[in-house]
């Protein structure tokens, strides 16, 4: 699940981008007003009004669409919905000021793979990114065994297409990952081979790498203290005091009986500087033995005027900050 936030989009230029200013967009209205006005119409609707003319059709797909939204409406968030494996299953994009469901197309889809899970959707501008997992592959060996993928792909929330990008260079799922706006990167650490299918199963892996999206690269990082799957991450500070934290996931697992694989859950967090390619360092415990075994999903809310971020944890119906 990941949530777009037409906020992030600020980069965005006022003047419309794809749409041609000759073109008159409701006759009668200038097109400044018009596009106002049309910008305040669901996404859900946008399929059916693109075909009403060349000059709607431009005006939809722009990304001043999105600046719009976010300048003059009070509520501009997205939020795309991805269900397992995204390439069989469509996602679906829910408008919060107008609450409707729209559907999107599916992922690009790989006649060799299937099941994928695992995977991290995040989002960045007025792009939805799709980043590895684990699938099983037929031409893999033994074909039963899920594999971690180091395919990413980027859905563009204003025409609704898909685009397939550089892979990152170690494959993994389950997977800290957390963006940088103000840079165009992403940061991706630890993660391995475990499916949803599977319990304790899979591999662990320590290595970072961050994705510029401006080059279409990857570059590795210095890579965790210890391996680390499972795990969750953000990032908090502003500038050059910016910081990549990575907290609990698991590393090492034991079998009940001598048979059953179980998880070791960490209690702890790592943090990365990232000013001049910084070290890694270790934070406290973030609770005491007994207390957890594990995180739940973890959110994290930008703060305000310099204040620090929010992270809250949700575990079924309880909210920890």
């Amino acid at each position: 699940m990941s949530s777009s936030s037409s906020s992030s989009t600020s980069s965005c230029s006022s003047s419309t981008d794809t749409n041609d200013s000759t073109q008159t967009l409701i006759p009668g209205l200038p097109n400044d007003l018009s596009s106002l006005i049309i910008s305040f119409i669901p996404y859900s609707h946008h399929s059916r009004l693109k075909p009403v003319s060349k000059s709607w059709k431009s005006f939809l797909s722009s990304k001043t669409l999105i600046s719009l939204r976010h300048n003059h409406l009070k509520s501009s968030h997205l939020l795309c919905i991805f269900p397992q494996d995204p390439s069989l299953s469509p996602p679906y994009l829910f408008d919060l000021q107008h609450l409707s469901w729209c559907p999107l197309p599916p992922m690009p889809c790989n006649p060799h793979a299937y099941g994928l899970s695992n995977f991290i959707s995040i989002s960045l501008g007025h792009h939805i990114y799709v980043l590895g997992g684990s699938l099983f592959d037929t031409r893999s060996f033994p074909i039963d065994r899920p594999s971690p993928s180091s395919s990413i792909f980027r859905l563009n929330i204003c025409n609704s297409s898909w685009d397939r990008l550089s892979p990152m260079i170690s494959p993994r799922g389950s997977f800290a990952c957390a963006t940088n706006p103000k840079l165009g990167q992403i940061l991706v650490a630890g993660g391995g081979s475990r499916h949803a299918m599977f319990g304790a199963a899979g591999s662990r892996m320590n290595s970072v790498e961050c994705y510029d999206v401006e080059k279409d690269e990857w570059i590795a990082l210095d890579g965790l203290p210890r391996f680390r799957a499972g795990c969750v991450g953000f990032l908090v500070g502003d500038g050059d005091e910016m910081e990549f934290w990575v907290m609990g996931g698991y590393g090492e697992s034991r079998t009940v009986s001598g048979v059953f694989p179980v998880d070791e859950y960490y209690r702890d967090g790592v943090v990365l500087e990232l000013k001049n390619g910084g070290k890694w360092r270790e934070i406290g415990e973030m609770w005491e033995e007994g207390e957890r075994r594990r995180l739940g999903n973890v959110v994290v809310v930008d703060g305000e005027n310099g204040e620090l971020p929010g992270v809250f944890m949700l575990d079924g119906t309880d909210i920890f900050r």
